[in-house]
């Protein structure tokens, strides 16, 4: 049975049902109760609601260039050498010459308010509807992980039933092999067969208790990963309360357990693809957003302060030391050359954009396909499953008649041995398709 198990650990995740804590104890009663108490509980969704709130305040940010920005500044300068300015010698009474005189004081000191308002800038505008979108493309990312969540989950909750399943067979099975095992002791005793015939019913019984061990072991793995996901504690304990219900009639520990519905005629919408989508959009807006640094900008600001004019460094507070300096103004400004630096920019941002959009229609057609081959395989499973497990029940009820027929000597052990081989492969196949469909529908599920 080992490829069962190989397959099953593939499945790695399952579901969750309805969660009761008692102590330090959770039971798991339904798969659907199971993945609430996932989409609720799990750790990550934590980080993915910390990102949302960043997100949000990066666009509040954004939003900065909406209002005036105001700082209040002082400063002094040092003129260390006054600038000459030519002037008509008229004005001091000596006409016909160029006087060279010089203006202003050494040393200037001014302080008051300054203020800035950004009246056009569509770079600002872009950025700001970029941050707006982060947002959405943050929420987008949390449905997605749900997704992948519920999928998950549900491929563990199924394991842990499989599992489950399989230690109640693996537990028949034992009965059966060391009921055969004192059985050919007892013939060997009374001379009716052979030594071989004994280790070979004891080698088969070590079979069945190695089995049991491994679907111990994946039931073990089941419920600790499932354990993570529920954002459980280390030292709590989870119990798989649900189980896979079995056919009626015959030996009910033999029996197989009920096989899940037929495929749906359509899956649920991908949430990946929207986040593909949202992408998509962010880097045709990136693209604009670099072309808009082409574009004039047009700032107002405004200066509302005093000025001091000093021969020395020092300062004075008297009332006629300061006289007042204020003034408004509007700046328009074009970038006419850039080293191309915004334009290499601008046809980085186009390729992103390109990229974008082969990704998007490349994940849209995967998508597509792979959405076909789910429901095709799961209907191929399903039909596989129906005939595995009818074969199981049959080849169970060989194994039967044949143990009476040896136990009443009408049958040797290497014939009963054959009968309960082939069991065995029926059940591993059976619990193979099991596994396979389950996985598949564990999919389907997360897409509803």
């Amino acid at each position: 049975m080992k490829p069962l198990f190989n397959l099953i650990m593939v499945m790695y995740f399952c579901s969750i049902g309805e969660t009761r804590a008692q102590g330090d104890t959770t039971r798991l009663t339904s798969l659907e109760n199971t993945i609430a108490a996932a989409v609720k509980n799990n750790p990550t969704q934590e980080i993915y609601l910390r990102q949302i709130t960043q997100a949000s305040l990066n666009y509040k940010a954004a939003q900065g260039f909406l209002y005036p920005n105001a700082s209040l500044g002082f400063n002094g300068t040092d003129n260390l050498s006054l600038p000459t300015t030519p002037i008509p010698g008229v004005i001091l009474g000596r006409p016909g010459e160029i006087i060279y005189a010089k203006f202003g004081k050494h040393y200037v000191y001014n302080t008051g308010v300054s203020l800035s308002q950004d009246v056009i800038s569509w770079t600002s505008v872009l950025e700001m509807r970029l941050a707006r979108s982060n947002i959405e493309l943050t929420h987008l990312q949390r449905m997605a992980f749900l997704q992948s969540l519920r999928e998950q989950v549900a491929r563990l909750y199924f394991s842990a039933l499989i599992a489950k399943r399989a230690l109640q067979i693996d537990a028949h099975d034992r009965q059966l092999a060391d009921s055969v095992v004192a059985l050919s002791q007892q013939k060997l005793l009374q001379g009716a067969t052979d030594r071989i015939s004994v280790n070979l019913a004891a080698i088969n019984s070590n079979s069945i208790a190695q089995n049991q061990a491994q679907s111990q072991q994946l039931l073990d793995q089941s419920i600790e990963n499932l354990k993570i996901l529920l954002g459980g504690k280390p030292t709590g304990e989870i119990v798989v309360a649900d189980s896979l219900k079995g056919f009626a009639g015959g030996d009910s520990a033999m029996a197989a357990p009920g096989m899940p519905g037929e495929a749906p005629a359509a899956l649920g919408a991908n949430r990946h693809l929207v986040v593909y989508r949202q992408q998509q959009d962010m880097a045709g807006m990136q693209s604009r957003s670099q072309r808009s640094q082409a574009y004039p900008t047009i700032t107002a600001t405004g200066f509302f302060g005093d000025q001091q004019f000093r021969d020395d460094f020092s300062l004075a507070f008297g009332n006629n030391a300061w006289s007042a300096y204020n003034y408004v103004a509007l700046n328009i400004t074009i970038p006419l050359f850039t080293g191309l630096t915004n334009t290499y920019k601008y046809r980085s941002a186009l390729m992103q954009k390109d990229i974008a959009d082969l990704q998007m229609k490349k994940a849209v057609e995967e998508s597509a396909i792979n959405d076909r081959l789910l429901l095709k395989n799961y209907a191929g499973y399903w039909q596989m499953l129906q005939a595995s497990a009818a074969s199981f029940q049959l080849y169970g009820q060989n194994v039967r008649l044949d143990q009476q027929k040896y136990s009443e000597g009408l049958l040797s052990l290497d014939v009963y041995m054959k009968a309960f081989e082939d069991y065995l492969t029926a059940e591993n196949t059976y619990l193979n398709n099991l596994s396979q469909l389950l996985s598949i529908k564990a999919t389907i599920i997360s897409r509803q």
